[in-house]
């Protein structure tokens, strides 16, 4: 009796061709939240550093308009930053989506032509 031998190749390239699509999901998912980690970590060195300033600020000046006036370039400063950072925020999320909703039309794409 023969009995045709199991092709544990074409098994293989099944699997690796119905995982692709979470595997690429993921990569791109790491990518954006790299990103975004990147962006609060730089977020939190910019708070740290102001928060140093506003104690040096505090042991070095004698006159409270002084003290008044330095905070307020101190605290300009930070704003100019944080502005700098939501604007870098939202540029990586609209990349993000852009780079995610391209490759979701290619998957649909190429499942609709293997499903022809």
């Amino acid at each position: 009796m023969n009995s045709p031998t199991f092709d544990f190749s074409t098994f293989i390239d099944a699997g690796r061709k119905a995982i692709a699509p979470a595997q690429k999901w993921n990569e791109l998912a790491l990518q954006g939240f790299e990103r975004l980690a990147r962006q609060q970590y730089a977020f939190a060195g910019d708070l740290l550093e102001f928060s140093v300033q506003e104690w040096q600020l505090l042991g070095t000046v004698r006159d409270l308009n002084e003290l008044t006036a330095r905070q307020m370039e101190i605290v300009s400063q930070l704003a100019e930053k944080t502005a700098q950072r939501s604007q870098d925020l939202v540029r990586a999320a609209t990349e993000q989506q852009t780079q995610v909703s391209r490759w979701f039309d290619q998957a649909a794409t190429e499942a609709t032509r293997q499903a022809a």
